[in-house]
């Protein structure tokens, strides 16, 4: 390298020239170095993690697949909660129906719920599976509130909801009343509200509701006759009965109304009384023990 100064020309010593030239190629050998050995050694440690995690990840979906199919994880036992004793051996053919060999269910918990709807006991129905190859059934029954009952002692209840069942346990009194049917009068499978049998679950569902706060024990029955009318017979716990005659009893909510002023009377008063009819509840009229004779 060399440099002019005053219009001199002068030669820079060649140790000078030397160092300098060696520093700039140490520099430039430096730097590309630097620019050859950081491509590679980022990259590839970035893809091989990536490759890795993903190879990490497939094995673990099939490890999990492979436990899920396996058939010792498929439910081999079954707890059921909330099923009275009488319905055991029921539930049991049912779900035999649905086991599969050597062992499992072979239907989703959604599925065996509805199946296990089905039966008309059944009010609602929850299934729970638990590791390790577990099924929780717990059931809850429908609750009977009104008994219908044919002259061949056939027997039929009717929950607060309306809805018709027979239960795997009949119990030997319901708190709603009872229904009588006439002879040759068939059982409803389900209550129509507009039907003599409806009309007279809608009046007992409408007076123990009425009159549950009241301080009498109340026992009601229905008595449907063969020309579709309907005659209420309330009984209190004294022995004391009162008898309605109702007609159709296309107006049962103003004939309950009438029934729950008539119950607030004594229960002296009552043992006068034949029945009280009550057909046009407007207009009710009372026939007193005394008139047979007349």
């Amino acid at each position: 390298m060399r440099k002019r100064t005053g219009g001199t020309r002068q030669t820079l010593p060649q140790t000078l020239r030397s160092d300098w030239g060696t520093a700039g190629a140490a520099q430039h050998a430096l730097r590309t170095k630097r620019c050859v050995s950081k491509r590679p050694f980022r990259r590839l440690p970035l893809r091989a993690a990536h490759v890795e995690s993903t190879l990490w990840l497939l094995v673990g979906l099939v490890l999990v697949v492979s436990l899920w199919a396996s058939p010792r994880m498929q439910p081999r036992t079954l707890v059921i909660e909330g099923a009275p004793p009488a319905a055991h051996h029921e539930i049991e053919m049912l779900l035999r129906a649905l086991w599969r060999e050597p062992y499992g269910i072979r239907i989703s918990a959604g599925a065996l719920e509805a199946e296990l709807a089905r039966l008309g006991w059944v009010a609602q129905v929850q299934v729970q599976p638990r590791l390790p190859a577990q099924l929780r059934l717990h059931l809850q029954p429908r609750e009977p509130f009104v008994e219908v009952r044919a002259p061949t002692n056939r027997r039929l209840f009717i929950d607060p909801a309306g809805i018709t069942f027979l239960p795997p346990n009949p119990p030997h009194s319901v708190p709603g009343g009872v229904i009588r049917l006439p002879e040759g009068y068939a059982i409803p499978a389900e209550i129509v509200a507009d039907s003599p049998v409806g009309r007279a679950f809608q009046l007992l569902h409408a007076l123990n509701r009425r009159s549950a706060f009241g301080t009498r024990h109340l026992a009601w029955q229905v008595e449907l006759t063969p020309g579709g009318e309907l005659n209420l017979f309330c009984r209190a716990e004294g022995g004391a009965a009162m008898r309605f005659h109702l007609g159709d009893a296309f107006e049962w909510q103003q004939q309950v109304e009438v029934i729950l002023q008539l119950l607030d009377s004594p229960l002296s008063g009552w043992a006068d009384w034949e029945y009280i009819d009550l057909k046009s509840p407007s207009h009710p009229a009372v026939k007193r023990l005394a008139q047979r004779s007349e």
